[in-house]
């Protein structure tokens, strides 16, 4: 990278547990950067382990990006499109004629009213399909605890993600199960194919991908490098080990959650954002890998999404510490920038992130993408935003010295050919410009030259 500093910013954070741990990977569209480092300990545990590069994150709402692109890789293969409710009508009947939840009346009991709006796929990956979760939806809370919203199904999907929904589909964003139910519509459209067996055969064998699933239970070398979830407790600002249902590791995962069930390794996750990034057609076409990045929410739908982001704590959850006031919008599998930032990514950068506080990015017009992974709650937690801020401005730093160094070569390597070539000088930006020509001795400046060239 660019230099030590970051290095030493993240051994003096692990080593005085202000976090146990991260691992933080990035790359660029030509290959020329490339940096991978796993920083602290799994955990906090006494048996915790220095963390590699190969340790396994609970990769949580980062899993939205596979299953969206498993959805548009669907929808160019013609199973499905995005834009068609006959679509959702025929392969997710469930969702054929949904109703909305307005609230409840007397007794208890849940009011709702048909919905007029049909849903599409495009709704479902965009977060505007008038659904919600439930932890954070104080309606769809309450629905759960009646009788209707207790009912169990065969399929555990449906006993999660079947709920009435909160919202006219196409009115509103807000975040929600959508892409859970894509991932559904992946594995039905494809005869039954589990999604993780989907995954497995068009996304994760064409990347060389081993190291990641659905199923820790299924994959033990995988289960076997898990990195502890942990929690900050808010008074004290300690860092604990999460138990129970909070380190989010079922022993037996009943289906796959497209929306957050992945388990995998950072390197591995790269590849998918390194794939992207350089459009190299292994994962998606060059028209589908745009339609990713092109702004998908009308205006009152990217008015309340801005309202989220308006706030502290969904502005650092969501974006990683962007400056307030940023302009976003949805993309696909992500959120757009509608503005640059500031010694980070560019207008037109895709993001997300995960609930423990991962955050991944791919920046078409600046070149460069990366992935912050951590274990730990709250989502949204200061320092760790304030790591990855660091991380991705030393990227963007590291990305630009490379470019530069890249300039200076290829002007070295003129002059070495050209006898007649002008001596180039730094001007006070930081350019080179050819102010002067050669003088008599060539010989010692062609010598200077190829001591550059060398120590470059």
């Amino acid at each position: 990278m660019s230099s030590n500093t970051l290095d030493e910013i993240f051994h003096t954070v692990t080593e005085n547990k202000f976090i146990p741990g991260a691992v933080l990977v990035a790359t660029n569209k030509s290959g020329t950067l490339n940096y991978a480092k796993a920083f602290g300990r799994t955990g906090v545990s006494p048996d915790a382990k220095p963390l590699t590069l190969d340790s396994t994150f609970w990769l949580a709402s980062c899993s939205k990006l596979f299953t969206t692109i498993a959805a548009l890789q669907c929808a160019e293969r013609g199973l499905f499109s995005l834009d068609s409710p006959a679509d959702i009508v025929r392969l997710l009947p469930e969702l054929a004629a949904p109703n909305i939840l307005t609230g409840f009346d007397a007794e208890g009991k849940p009011i709702t009213v048909p919905a007029k709006n049909r849903i599409t796929l495009r709704q479902l990956l965009a977060h505007t399909a008038g659904m919600s979760y439930e932890f954070t939806n104080p309606l769809l809370s309450a629905w759960r605890k009646t009788p209707e919203g207790s009912r169990t199904y065969d399929d555990a999907f449906l006993s999660k993600y079947l709920m009435p929904l909160v919202y006219e589909p196409g009115e509103l964003w807000m975040y929600s199960g959508g892409v859970d139910w894509a991932g559904k519509l992946v594995e039905r459209a494809n005869g039954g194919m589990a999604l993780e067996a989907y995954m497995q055969q068009y996304m994760w064998d064409p990347l060389g991908m081993q190291d990641i699933t659905f199923h820790l239970e299924k994959k033990a070398r995988v289960k076997q490098r898990l990195v502890e979830m942990t929690a900050r407790v808010p008074e004290s600002g300690v860092v604990i080990l999460e138990t129970g249902e909070n380190t989010f590791a079922p022993e037996v995962v009943s289906f796959a959650s497209g929306g957050g069930g992945l388990w995998g390794s950072a390197p591995e996750f790269l590849k998918v954002l390194t794939s992207i990034l350089r459009d190299d057609g292994r994962l998606l076409g060059s028209e589908t890998v745009a339609e990713m990045f092109k702004p998908q929410l009308s205006p009152p739908c990217k008015d309340n999404w801005m309202k989220l982001l308006k706030t502290s704590a969904g502005n650092a959850a969501y974006t990683g510490n962007a400056p307030m006031g940023m302009e976003f919008t949805g993309g696909l599998g992500g959120f757009s920038s509608l503005e640059d930032m500031p010694g980070r990514r560019k207008k037109g950068s895709l993001a997300w992130g995960g609930l423990p506080n991962l955050f991944w990015w791919i920046d078409p017009e600046g070149g460069v993408a990366g992935l912050y992974a951590s274990q730990m709650t709250p989502s949204g937690d200061k320092i760790s935003t304030d790591l990855f801020e660091a991380f991705e401005k030393d990227v963007y730093t590291a990305h630009a010295a490379i470019g530069t160094i890249a300039n200076m070569a290829g002007i070295v390597d003129h002059l070495l050919n050209n006898e007649a070539a002008p001596i180039p000088r730094l001007d006070k930006t930081g350019f080179y410009e050819c102010a002067a020509a050669r003088g008599p001795d060539s010989g010692h400046f062609r010598d200077h030259i190829r001591l550059i060239q060398v120590t470059m």
